[in-house]
């Protein structure tokens, strides 16, 4: 008989592997970011892109694991807000200021993720107790 694998954070599994998708895209594209010209090469370094993938791996080992800490999952969230708040604002300001739909829609979609993110937030555990 085939045993079930069920997943008790799904959502977190779902941010997980959309942050590590975006952090791949931000590391292989080094001319992803284009304004402001004086901290473009900070916004395409590959800690950007890394810090997403390092922590989708984490957030997605967080919702595996059996024991899982309230704190860190606090942690993780908080980090993925931030990513997808930060993302969301870079690709509005480049699509303002170098009207593209392709940034435009990357911006939207980034938004949705943020809020996806504080859903989770809201919906999570936040005490031991």
């Amino acid at each position: 008989m085939k045993q079930k694998f069920e997943l008790s954070h799904p959502q977190h599994v779902i941010l997980g592997l959309i942050e590590i998708a975006v952090g791949l895209i931000l590391i292989f594209n080094d001319y992803y970011y284009f304004w402001p010209p004086q901290v473009a090469w900070i916004l395409n370094d590959d800690l950007c892109g890394g810090l997403g993938v390092i922590f989708g791996i984490m957030t997605i080992r967080w919702a595996l694991k059996d024991s899982n800490s309230i704190r860190v999952n606090r942690n993780l969230l908080f980090f993925s807000a931030f990513f997808w708040c930060f993302e969301a604002t870079a690709e509005f300001i480049h699509a303002s200021v170098r009207p593209n739909a392709y940034m435009l829609t990357a911006g939207v979609a980034e938004l949705g993720l943020f809020l996806f993110t504080l859903s989770i937030i809201d919906k999570s555990k936040k005490h031991n107790y």
